[in-house]
Parts: C-alpha cells; structure tokens; sequence
C-alpha cells in the first residue's frame, strides 16, 4: 500500500533499504546524542528475529524524487501484551507530518497483532525516546501516550579502560549500559542531561506507552458464593 504525503511516499521496508534504513537511524542518533552504533549488521539481525515480519511490520518514507530515504518505523511485541515502536524522521524532514503518520501506520499494525493475544490481557504500545528530541515528545503526548519512567544510557569509550578490565568489551569497542531513573523530573534541565567525560557519554531516554486494551476482569459466580465453614 502506497500512501503519499506532499511530494512524499510511505511503503512496506524491505531488505533493500537496509543501508539506507542503517544511515538514517545514525544520523537521527548523531543529531540527537553525538554518538551513534547502529550497523547493518545490527538492523539486520533485528529484522529477522523471530515473529517480526519485515513487510508487514516496517514502513519507510521516501522522497518520490530521487527516492532519498528520510523516514523509518516497526512494531514488534516484546512480550504478551506489550508492542514496542521504532520511529525515526530526518532532521531535515521534521514538521511534514512523517512522524504522525509512521504512529497511525504502527498504531493500526499493532491493533491487528493484538487480536492474536488472549481477551482480558492489558495491551500496551511504547515508544522510546532520547529526552533531546522535543517534537518527539510533543507528537506521542498529543497521540494519547504517556511518559512512564526514563533511564540513562552510557556509552562507554573502551579505549579508556585496561585490557584486563573487560575482554569482550575491547573486542567489541563498546559498552552500552541502561540505568532506570526513579524520582527524576525528565522534563527539566535538558541543556545538562547528556555529560561527555573523557570515559563515556551519558544520554537520557523517555518511555512513553500507549493502553490500547485495557485488562479485563472476568466475573465469576462461584467467587460471591460463601464458602463452607469446617465443623
């Protein structure tokens, strides 16, 4: 399904955007963090986990001239009754509309998905979000989600570290770690939230979660019946 916005098209991902989907979410995270490890090799890997279907689970928006790839989304449940979203938009693309349409698409993914998971079961859509990124939070409050916690992550520069200290780090060339915030305002002092130290980066992210069903609590006859009393 083709949906056009101005001078713009959305469509099912496919393999073939994969180097173009694996720029665009690097330069999101360069303009939002200064930092970025996104590979090919990472995307890839994501879309051929189990039970995510690249075609009906990922959209793109290109350009419909010269075909530049500028925005990115994909739904997949994370658990029973939780869907998780993926939505990246091009610094130079922001207020077109991108963002809004890439929920609505994920959105509707993620009613359909639903139907598979028992009746009564809350379900729940989130997005994650770098706390930099304003119009992000402003596009999912005004879809109807709500920020529920935030977490740091820090990026730590292994080259700071002795060998000895961690093997597979220095093999791989970075740490990633998330550290849950409780008690933190997310929303004040932006201008002080990402701290660059000579050892790492420390960034701030916002969950934000949508209720798309709420749980069901079944009535049973036999729970108001008096139980026996033992003589």
């Amino acid at each position: 399904m083709i949906v056009r916005l101005h001078n713009l098209a959305a469509r099912s991902s496919a393999m073939a955007d994969l180097e173009a989907v694996t720029a665009l979410l690097r330069v999101c995270d360069l303009s939002e963090s200064g930092t970025s490890d996104y590979t090919e090799e990472d995307v890839q890997y994501a879309w051929q986990t189990q039970d995510f279907n690249l075609k009906t689970d990922a959209w793109v928006i290109v350009t419909r001239k010269g075909g530049q790839l500028v925005g990115y989304a994909d739904v997949r449940q994370s658990e029973a009754g939780q869907f998780c979203v993926c939505i990246r938009v091009h610094p130079d693309y922001h207020g077109r509309g991108i963002g809004t349409l890439l929920i609505w698409l994920t959105e509707e993914r993620a009613r359909q998905l639903m139907k598979g998971i028992s009746t009564g079961r809350r379900v729940t859509l989130s997005s994650t979000v770098s706390n930099f990124n304003q119009k992000a939070h402003k596009l999912l409050e005004r879809e109807g989600y709500t920020l529920v916690h935030s977490f740091w992550r820090l990026m730590i520069d292994i080259e700071s570290m002795p060998a000895y200290a961690c093997r597979e780090a220095h093999q791989q060339g970075k740490i990633s770690i998330d550290l849950p915030v409780d008690g933190y305002d997310a929303t004040a002092g932006t201008t002080h939230l990402r701290e660059r130290q000579k050892a790492y980066i420390a960034h701030l992210y916002n969950v934000y979660e949508k209720e798309l069903r709420a749980k069901v609590e079944f009535y049973s006859p036999q729970a108001s019946l008096p139980q026996p009393i033992a003589v």
